[in-house]
């Protein structure tokens, strides 16, 4: 007796997502590595999409595409990595009520720059990174307004947001960079400022490597040729400059021992 090979249940199989895109892939698409290598990429597009489109986030969260932590300084993107994050707190909305901020004229400004900096370490916390771009695309404000809040945030608290310029060392900015430099001539350990400025090891000693270079070469030369010679910005050399006048005083500049 032959049994019907197309059962209910079967056709329905081939009603579903997977078997949809298998389809396309084996017969559209001019995919020619087989039924069992489309079957395993369907398979991990499919998850891919479970974990984006997951219907079990909690009120007031959001899945985001973020740059892996581990991509490092390369343009490139190869990958991305979901983090969760949670739209708006309820200590976030009271700051827009704040009788103080609104007195002050910032409380909006106060409310987005306390998000954008829970987002960022929300992120990291989860392996991943936000640019510039994602808090604008989160937020609806501009890149722009963006970094200014954020820039303004790390010098009012004396920190650094995890955001990818910062932890991938990209962009202009000497801040975080300065303030590595600073917390080593505290004393604090080259690890701990990694740890709780979310740097990578490689990072912080090559900010502080560049800062002891500048700092031998104000000794030998005259400060105006410092970039050339150390092939760091200006900017740098100035911070680094900065930092020597004020904790290690005893360093006799070149241009002070050769005055006449």
């Amino acid at each position: 007796m032959k049994t019907n090979s197309s059962t209910p249940q079967k056709r329905w199989a081939k009603r579903s997502l997977k078997q949809q895109l298998l389809y396309k892939f084996l017969n559209e698409y001019g995919y020619e590595r087989g039924a069992v290598v489309a079957e395993a990429i369907v398979t991990d597009i499919l998850q891919l999409i479970e974990e984006v489109y997951s219907d079990r986030l909690p009120p007031c969260y959001t899945n985001w595409p973020a740059v892996p932590v581990d991509n490092g300084k390369s343009p490139e993107i190869h990958q991305l990595v979901n983090v969760r994050l949670q739209l708006v707190t309820d200590e976030e909305v009271a700051l827009l009520n704040d009788q103080k901020l609104c007195g002050q004229r910032i409380a909006r400004k106060r409310f987005n720059q306390a998000r954008f900096v829970r987002w960022c370490r929300e992120a990291y916390d989860q392996g991943g990174v936000l640019t510039q771009l994602d808090l604008s695309l989160l937020s609806g404000l501009s890149a722009g307004m963006a970094s200014y809040l954020i820039r303004e945030y790390e010098q009012e608290h004396n920190t650094t947001v995890p955001i990818r310029g910062t932890v991938h060392d990209l962009g202009p900015s000497v801040t975080h960079k300065a303030e590595v430099v600073r917390r080593f001539l505290k004393g604090q350990s080259p690890a701990d400022i990694a740890f709780e400025l979310h740097h990578s090891q490689q990072a912080v000693d090559a900010y502080i490597k560049d800062y002891e270079t500048t700092r031998k070469l104000v000794q030998k030369f005259p400060l105006q040729e410092i970039p050339a010679l150390s092939g760091r910005a200006l900017s740098v050399v100035k911070e680094h400059v900065k930092l020597i006048r004020e904790y290690e005083p005893q360093v006799r500049f070149y241009d002070e021992t050769n005055e006449h």
